[in-house]
């Protein structure tokens, strides 16, 4: 009937006809928070007790701190029958004091069923701090203490028994202190209070006085909320580390930084901003306008108010607004500063300042010292063509005249004559090849041809030659490896054999036999960026060899090892190679070892990066 779906605390829906024992048993354990793995066996022994005409009862307190008396008793034809009946409900009522009983019970078992359904858990308390009712999920937010919570349990024993069975997680707190505190704010409930629970999750505790000296305890599971709270204070801990990082890069820049926005108010800017216009960062800082950074600006005397109205103009105008641009500003003290605007998508700006005196001061010293290295360049041309025409001209005469003064009078010349004219002869022999060597190496930078692939196989086969018959005089032995084509000035490769095979066959061993070895192979430079392929060429010989020490003054032009009664030469050719090897973005070193031979190593691009 309904009565005793209303003291069990069924629906209707879940006392249908047909619907067995068991079933109601189960979901009467279920709603008592009995553990899964315990109502099959619980339901067994209960109905293994109903033998054919036996009967038993019980009682129990339901969570509406009612006490039911519950007896089942199974008829001989095998039915069962059960009778609820509330321990102490007076006998003898008469049918409206039970009507209204039964009313009044109804209302309190669908109070009870809404606070079962309740998110939160709640709680009860009397004056005397017992336990009068509560719902499922007050049990589920307090599992450590699940088997004590029963109607007239008292809160301390629940809290201490709680604490002392590791329900909480105490975060170091002592467990005496941590009880003292949560008993305190019981009994002077205030805010609420959050707890972590020991599986993790947390619960905050709220908790009200009732108007007869009770407490409603209600339990809410935030543990969604503090996940997301721990994550924001993440983030924010990530974002002030950044912001700290911001500010000490903003700060630490060699440039002046400073950002503004759309009406031209300074948002933000850096200290060196500050330090290169002598700004102090009490008057300068973000919510200045732009026109009152110019104001204090000329104040300080860094420029006119020419120059700051022009520049305010210019940040005025839209379209300027929304390009890059870059200005050089010439303050009062000389300084020169460089300001580049850089457009923002909002309409705003972000600039740097930047001082650029001392680099535009080296930047005239250098445009003076190309407009004097050019006026070198056309004197030393303009010395070329002298040398080639002016200079020689008198040298001819002075050697035709020799050789005519020889020719002629030759025999009636005194032997002190006779040599004064053979040294004269010899002099203008020196000087004539003094002037074309050195306009030889005058001519490397002035008469440069193009770079075109050059095969360096059939170079060299025209430079031996142009020297078989010297080589054939000393019997010279010239070993060849397969040389490559590279991008180079023909004109100019010549040189460069010609120059190191004649060395080769000039500072020879007496009564030693020349053999001279010219090797190449290709390797990819490893220290390059662009990883390009570079001519290893070596010239090896089994001369005179030189020290080392000197090998530095072999290649300055004039310079000699050797007097010139022992060797020939003017001290032009090795300087001349080296010369070459440079306008070929290329390099050369030497090594020698005395009376056993030299070696120049010389390495050169495969391909130009760069046009002559």
């Amino acid at each position: 009937n309904q009565l005793y779906r209303d003291l069990c605390g069924y629906r209707v829906e879940e006392t249908k006809p047909g619907t067995g024992l068991g079933d109601l048993m189960r979901i009467s354990l279920k709603r008592q928070l009995m553990p899964d793995n315990e109502i099959d066996a619980t339901i067994e022994k209960s109905l293994g007790r109903l033998g054919p005409g036996s009967s038993y009862g019980f009682q129990y307190s339901s969570p509406s701190a009612r006490t039911l008396t519950i007896r089942r008793r199974r008829l001989s034809r095998g039915s069962v029958v059960e009778t609820v009946t509330e321990s102490g409900m007076p006998h003898g009522r008469d049918e409206a004091g039970a009507q209204s009983t039964h009313i009044a019970e109804a209302a309190r078992m669908r109070m009870m069923h809404a606070l079962d359904v309740m998110a939160d858990g709640f709680a009860l308390f009397d004056a005397q701090d017992r336990l009068v009712s509560y719902n499922r999920n007050f049990v589920e937010l307090n599992p450590t203490v699940a088997d004590l919570i029963l109607p007239g349990e008292s809160y301390e024993r629940l809290l201490r028994e709680s604490i002392s069975r590791g329900g909480y997680r105490l975060n170091d707190v002592p467990e005496d202190v941590y009880y003292s505190q949560r008993l305190y704010r019981h009994k002077n409930p205030t805010e609420p209070v959050e707890a972590q629970l020991a599986d993790g999750r947390w619960v905050m505790i709220n908790e009200k006085r009732t108007a007869d000296g009770g407490v409603v305890k209600t339990r809410s599971d935030i543990t969604e909320l503090k996940h997301r709270e721990f994550d924001l204070l993440r983030i924010s801990k990530k974002l002030h580390s950044k912001n700290v990082h911001f500010d000490s890069a903003l700060n630490n820049m060699i440039q002046g930084l400073c950002m503004f926005d759309k009406e031209q108010t300074l948002i933000v800017c850096n200290r060196r901003y500050l330090e290169v216009y002598g700004f102090s960062p009490d008057i300068v800082k973000p919510g200045i306008k732009l026109r009152e950074i110019m104001n204090y600006s000329i104040s300080l005397g860094n420029y006119s108010e020419e120059e700051a109205e022009r520049a305010l103009n210019e940040r005025r105008d839209p379209t300027a607004l929304s390009q890059r641009a870059v200005i050089k500003q010439r303050l009062k003290d000389g300084r020169i500063i460089a300001v580049m605007n850089e457009p923002m998508a909002d309409g705003g700006t972000i600039a740097t300042y930047q001082d650029i005196t001392e680099s535009e001061l080296h930047a005239e010293q250098m445009a003076d010292y190309l407009n004097r290295l050019e006026r070198s360049n056309r004197e030393l041309q303009e010395f070329a063509y002298v040398a080639s025409h002016d200079l020689q001209e008198p040298l001819r005469k002075i050697e035709a005249f020799g050789d005519r003064l020889v020719r002629r009078f030759g025999e009636q010349l005194p032997t002190e004559a006779a040599t004064y004219v053979d040294r004269m002869q010899n002099a203008a022999g020196r000087m004539r090849s003094l002037i074309t060597d050195l306009l030889s190496y005058s001519r490397v930078a002035t008469n440069a041809n193009p770079f075109k692939p050059v095969n360096l196989r059939e170079v060299l086969d025209g430079v031996m030659s142009d020297l078989q018959i010297r080589m054939d005089e000393v019997q010279a032995t010239v070993n060849v490896s397969e040389l490559p084509t590279i991008e180079a000035d023909a004109t100019q490769m010549r040189m460069l054999l010609q120059n190191l095979i004649a060395n080769a066959l000039k500072f020879r061993r007496p009564d030693v036999k020349p053999v001279i070895a010219v090797t190449a192979e290709v390797k990819v430079d490893a220290n390059d960026i662009h990883a390009r392929e570079i001519m290893h060429l070596t010239v090896s010989d089994n001369g005179i060899g030189f020290d080392n020490q000197y090998k530095d003054q072999i290649f300055a032009i004039f310079q000699r090892l050797h007097g010139r009664l022992e060797y020939e030469g003017t001290g032009v050719g090795l300087a001349t190679v080296r010369k070459i090897i440079e306008r070929h973005n290329g390099s050369i070193d030497a090594n020698g070892v005395p009376n056993e031979g030299a070696s120049f190593m010389v390495k050169l691009p495969v391909q130009q990066t760069v046009t002559d």
